[in-house]
């Protein structure tokens, strides 16, 4: 073993930049806010241009609309939410407010009124005009507009002079009406723009929109300030003609239309808007013959009522009607203050604990259970019910045949075991409901014409199809001779499926991932699955790129593919065209964001590696002649950089494993180096991700610390079940030994950092071994026993199932596998630690209990080992508010620089930080020599 060595005054730098990289300077934490991304990527449908924000990560964002054609651009600040009209002649956008305004006004507590706003940008691709209208909250585009956009201006600052008079009631006018409620808002405005003309609407009073799929109809509820003019408009926007739907006193909340705007529905409590909770009604409306109907809930389960939470919708064809039923609310029963009594009844019979309950408390309350009507027949029935929870449907709901899934019967078993569920085939026609598949644990899917169902059981790992006419199953189990089951898996479970990659045409067959293949799968079981691309003996793992999600099939005799070599990490693009496998582009590089424009043959991805950040590339379907179209990061050539490379090593098991080293730009191999090693299970497929320089939610930031001279080691961790810890000891400490024996890093000065599930084998390590001169472990389980009955308050879940069957990978309970909780729980054995450590365990953490960080910290401070932790109030297992990540960025930066560099201790580390000093002092200074 290795003795834990401190440094001591090594201020300079371990290295001289060569001449041709003097000019060049590390990376420091002020280079974060500009670094930029690029993000809201899409092309027109004409495939002429191409769109994106350039965004930094903090301050205002550039707009670029560029064309595939020649160089014109164009570009405006700030945009948000960027759209091709679908005629591809205008983009829509919102632009948000300066970010050093917004900021400023937050500061100074600006009311909310007279804050900053949005703008509305409208840009004319055709004069390359741009227009700017002030002052606007959002807008809609349909999903194929016919040149019309809907905005809702920001309402008028509120009047400043004395509070007007309500208008006293007319005489004789009757007291008994019904009057607006408290809570029942009126409505905004709204403009209707005609994009080519500039013509505007005006629309008030409106509460809700939606727009018909074709944009020729525009459906609006209206909210006026005394509900006489509460109702809904259906309005045919191409020939400005309006129908007065209904007119009553009343909320109108959900809207839906057919594609072609001829038939919509709402839903509003109208018919019973006098209650204390009024009952929600649903209505139908056929433009063509102006009539109104009623639908009423099916009577299949009593006391149903339509849902005033359920979504509504009709489907592709316009001839069925979904929406959500459940029981009709009941009144709460008043109880006074001082008899309220705040209690939780624990039973163990509870098919999940309160803590769960609690949780999903807002979900269950307001869940719904969908029901289908039929506008020819005016049936209405009724898919989903308390007993069957989930109704996938089919052929964007016009199939007959729907999927049915259910966990119900296994819900306590699933606190501590795994997911299991049963599957139905369901008769959209009647709601009748078969069982076909009893405590799945496992994937299913149903074909996009609902005649097939197919089920991939991870128990077995058999593929069995079912058809949803005769029930018959089918399995293919021995027609491939492959595992369709995770080949690696080492957790004390069943192992996940690799997936499915869709169904072709009229269901005629499935596409199944193996490992590295894709597989043709005839539902039918007469034709023998076909391996489509027969990458395993090359190691060359296959994917679809689906390059048309709004296509729900799948076309086997044209496909775009993504590989990725597991051998050596390389990415690339392939085709396979009838039947032929072709290479388009393999490389040492990682492709992604594969887009084509819907009516053209352009394209548009992005490549990377640790180097070279995802810009985008513009090509077509043959991919000729690729060309870069953006640079999102032109000074990071001001900064020494980072290079990966991929190393193999032995683990203390005899496995052969491989890892990322990632070196300085400017590395010199006689030079000896700190080195910090970071870990998360497998990583070494992400050789060639671009890693940007950004403050840390929880763990290093890779190129920040190799710019400063730091070797980054992130090595693979296969485990073996009931010994998470000395799995991550085989694993790692061969692996850090053997770039050791390279001779450019320095055993004196290794470090080590994890979080969360790392941060437990870090603290694990640290027992094991005094090779590190320093630790950082993020949230971490230092006790496995008090962790194994804790609580993941994010969801409200028992830990057992983490223990028995998952990531923790014990698979026993602390009373049948007592020993394997303690020799894996760092709590136990913190007498034997040497390495100074740093914990970030925060005080909102759902998903380890902070209690864990607690235990371990304090039994190192008992034993008066070199510990410090530091918690972000109100954060969870990682951090979200951006002021806490730059600080723990700092933190990091300053704990390895002391322990692995020799700088000098910062006032935190050295004196603390009191709580009289909190949010005073950061204790961040460094004192000077």
């Amino acid at each position: 073993m290795f003795s834990v060595m401190r440094s001591s005054g090594l201020l300079a730098l371990l290295f001289v930049c060569p001449a041709a990289l003097a000019q060049k300077k590390p990376l420091d934490h002020s280079v974060y806010d500009g670094w930029k991304s690029i993000r809201g990527t899409s092309l027109s449908r004409d495939g002429k241009w191409v769109l994106y924000a350039v965004t930094p990560q903090e301050g205002d964002s550039t707009v670029e609309i560029k064309s595939t054609v020649n160089n014109d651009t164009i570009t405006f600040p700030r945009g948000s939410k960027v759209q091709f009209t679908h005629d591809s002649r205008f983009a829509v956008a919102t632009q948000i407010p300066l970010f050093a305004e917004t900021r400023k006004a937050k500061r100074d507590k600006v009311k909310p009124e007279d804050q900053p706003k949005n703008n509305l940008v409208i840009v004319d691709l055709s004069t390359k005009e741009t227009k700017t209208i002030e002052r606007v909250t959002s807008f809609e585009l349909a999903d194929e507009d016919s040149g019309y956009v809907l905005y809702r201006p920001e309402p008028p600052k509120p009047d400043s002079a004395a509070k007007k008079e309500e208008p006293k009631p007319a005489a004789g006018s009757d007291k008994d009406k019904p009057k607006k409620k408290a809570d029942h808002k009126p409505g905004d405005v709204w403009v209707l723009r005609n994009l080519a003309t500039g013509q505007e609407q005006r629309l008030e009073n409106v509460a809700a929109t939606k727009f018909s799929k074709n944009g020729k109809v525009l459906a609006y509820a209206l909210s006026t300030k005394d509900g006489a003019g509460d109702g809904v408009v259906w309005h045919d926007v191409v020939q400005n003609r309006k129908k007065t739907v209904v007119t009553a006193l009343g909320r109108y909340p959900k809207l839906a239309l057919t594609n072609d705007g001829s038939h919509l529905a709402f839903t509003t409590d109208k018919d019973d808007y006098a209650s204390k909770k009024p009952v929600t009604t649903l209505y139908h409306f056929h433009a063509g013959g102006d009539r109104l109907n009623k639908i009423e809930a099916p009577k299949t389960i009593s006391g149903f009522v339509v849902s005033e939470f359920g979504p509504i919708s009709f489907s592709e064809s316009g001839r069925r009607l979904f929406f959500g039923t459940g029981p009709k609310s009941a009144e709460d029963k008043e109880v006074p203050d001082d008899e309220k009594v705040a209690v939780d009844v624990w039973t163990y019979k509870d098919e999940t604990l309160p803590t769960q309950q609690l949780v999903e408390l807002k979900r269950e309350q307001e869940r719904s259970y969908e029901a289908v009507h039929f506008l020819d027949s005016r049936e209405t029935v009724q898919l989903e019910t308390p007993t069957l929870r989930s109704v996938v449907l089919s052929d964007k709901g016009d199939a007959d045949k729907a999927l049915g899934i259910e966990s119900l019967p296994y819900r306590q078993l699933m606190s501590w075991d795994g997911s299991y569920r049963d599957v139905y085939v369901v008769d959209v026609r009647t709601g009748r409901a078969e069982k076909v598949l009893t405590k799945l644990r496992g994937t299913v899917t149903i074909g996009n014409q609902g005649r097939y169902l197919a089920a991939l059981d991870h128990a077995t790992g058999e593929l069995i199809s079912i058809d949803t006419k005769t029930l018959k199953p089918v399995s293919h189990a021995k027609q491939i001779p492959v595992s369709l089951v995770d080949e690696l898996n080492d957790v004390p479970d069943f192992a996940d499926a690799y997936g499915f990659g869709g169904w072709t045409a009229n269901d005629s067959s499935l596409l199944v991932y193996d490992r590295y293949d894709i597989w043709s799968v005839d539902p039918t079981g007469k034709t023998a699955p076909r391996n489509l691309t027969n990458g395993r003996s090359a190691k060359f793992e296959f994917r679809l790129i689906d390059l048309d999600a709004d296509k729900p099939e799948v076309d086997p005799s044209d496909l775009l593919l993504n590989v990725l070599d597991e051998r050596t990490k390389r990415g690339g693009i392939f085709r396979l065209r009838k039947g032929k496998l072709e290479q388009i582009l393999f490389e040492n590089k990682k492709f992604a964001g594969v887009q084509k424009a819907e009516d053209a043959e352009t394209l548009i991805y992005t490549r990377q590696d640790i180097t070279e950040y995802p810009d985008l590339w513009l090509t077509n379907m043959s991919f000729a002649s690729p060309r870069k179209i953006t640079d999102a990061n032109p000074q990071q050539k001001d900064y020494t950089w980072a290079t990966a490379e991929l190393v193999e090593w032995t683990s203390l098991d005899g496995q052969p494993l491989q890892g990322i080293l990632v070196k300085p730009e400017n590395f010199d191999p006689t030079k000896k180096y700190p080195m910090i090693t970071y870990f998360y299970e497998r990583n070494s497929d992400t050789l060639h991700n671009y890693r940007t320089p950004a403050p840390s939610a929880s763990t290093i930031n890779v190129p920040l610390f190799a710019s400063n001279g730091y070797l980054v080691f992130i090595p693979d961790i296969p485990y073996k079940v009931g010994y998470p810890g000395e799995s991550a000891m085989s694993a790692i400490v061969p692996g850090v030994t053997s770039i050791v024996s390279r001779g450019y890093a320095d055993p004196k000065r290794l470090g080590i950092q994890g979080q969360s599930w790392g941060g437990y084998q870090v603290a694990y390590l640290i027992t094991e071994t005094n090779m590190f001169a320093a630790a950082e472990a993020g949230a971490p389980v230092s006790n496995m026993f008090s962790a194994y009955g804790g609580i993941r308050y994010g969801s409200g879940l028992v830990r057992q199932f983490q223990y028995e069957k998952q990531q923790s990978r014990i698979d026993g309970t602390p009373w049948n596998a007592t020993l394997r909780y303690i020799e894996n729980s760092p709590l136990f054995f913190a007498d034997k630690v040497k390495t100074p450590l740093m914990i970030m365990h925060n005080d909102k953490d759902g998903a380890v209990p902070y209690t864990q960080g607690i235990e371990l910290f304090t039994a190192l401070r008992r034993l008066n080992k070199p510990v410090w932790m530091v918690v972000y109030n109100g954060e969870d297992h990682n951090l979200v508010e951006r002021k806490n990540r730059k600080d723990l960025s700092v933190r990091l930066g300053q704990f390895f620089d002391h322990f692995l560099k020799g700088a000098p201790m910062p006032e935190w580390m050295a004196k603390g930080i009191p709580a009289t000093q909190k949010g005073k002092n950061m204790g961040l200074e460094i004192p000077k020599p």
